[in-house]
């Protein structure tokens, strides 16, 4: 039977706001504990978001015997010592995309989840909602026929200030931000490894990390994904599967309306049809409601944190291209 998480969140950015926000609203979760290096900063998030401890350090809650679970919500090279910490006090682990930023890191965490029984997830929040199981729905039917192309964009426009986003020592830039997802998305539509990749990128010229990136996927199955990213554009999402009989098109891949998501089914010969999730729900909700439901033993995790390593490969690869010298 499924029981109440206690949260704690490590971090107090723009991502940890969301994650509580929703919580207010999720079955099965509840909010515990914050925890900063900066106890201000703890207690200013605290009360903001209606959560009944603040700590003014990551071990302090990690120590918390009222915390069952903690979100990892640092920036992304931060995410390996947190989760690692929280494994070994016993906590159960959901840790903001990307999991880590290199493969090894996935692996020591995988590997630290699986020897201390504690469960540990990837928070792609997209992933648990009923529209992207409606897309490997469709896929799995064969529907559109053979997959032979997957395309997909997530851009935005950042403004002039310091962002974590475009700092080049927290690896800023599109590739780890947004351009997971479309690399996750592109190997779930595939359902396989990508056997090679090509990239190519324009670095700013004051931030030196990728403020407009694109890249090509091959797949040993014979698909290629395609995609775009963007930490300076007007913005831009969408994803598109092309098939032999058919294609989807995905207007809101990354956070699918909660009352009423749509995806476009063409079919060669036949009008365009809508295929609908209605009430679907929010999917910071969702996800925290899932994470609840893998820690009881009452479902299979949506995505495992084992798919986190394929993700990881393709983006340090890629990262490495762009700052090797």
């Amino acid at each position: 039977m499924t029981e109440k998480i206690r949260w704690g969140i490590i971090g107090t950015g723009m991502i940890a706001r969301t994650f509580a926000k929703n919580l207010t609203d999720s079955t099965y979760g509840v909010k515990q504990a914050v925890g900063s290096r900066d106890l201000t900063k703890a207690q200013a998030f605290a009360t903001e978001n209606g959560i009944a401890k603040a700590h003014g350090s990551y071990e302090a809650l990690y120590g918390d015997p009222t915390v069952d679970a903690v979100y990892v919500a640092t920036p992304h090279p931060c995410h390996h010592q947190p989760v690692m910490a929280a494994l070994a006090a016993g906590k159960h682990v959901l840790c903001e995309k990307p999991l880590g930023v290199t493969e090894r890191e996935c692996r020591e965490m995988v590997a630290a989840a699986n020897e201390a029984g504690m469960t540990l997830l990837e928070a792609f929040m997209y992933r648990v909602h009923p529209q992207t199981q409606l897309i490997q729905q469709v896929l799995g039917e064969g529907r559109i026929g053979r997959v032979c192309t997957i395309r997909s964009s997530f851009c935005y426009g950042l403004g002039d200030a310091y962002n974590v986003r475009t700092d080049l020592s927290l690896r800023g830039g599109g590739l780890y931000d947004v351009g997971c997802y479309c690399i996750n998305f592109s190997r779930m539509a595939a359902g396989r490894e990508p056997d090679d990749i090509t990239a190519v990128w324009t670095l700013g010229e004051e931030t030196r990390v990728d403020e407009n990136l694109a890249a090509a996927l091959h797949f040993p199955n014979g698909i290629v994904a395609l995609f775009d990213v963007g930490v300076r554009s007007a913005g831009g999402v969408s994803a598109e599967i092309l098939g032999t009989d058919g294609s989807l098109f995905i207007p809101k891949p990354w956070s699918p309306n909660s009352k009423h998501a749509e995806i476009e089914l063409r079919l060669k010969g036949k009008p365009a049809e809508m295929l609908t999730v209605k009430d679907g729900g929010v999917s910071f909700q969702l996800e925290a409601d899932h994470f609840a439901q893998v820690v009881a033993g009452d479902c299979e995790p949506l995505i495992p944190a084992t798919n986190a390593i394929g993700n990881a490969v393709v983006m340090d690869k890629i990262w490495h291209r762009m700052h090797s010298g």
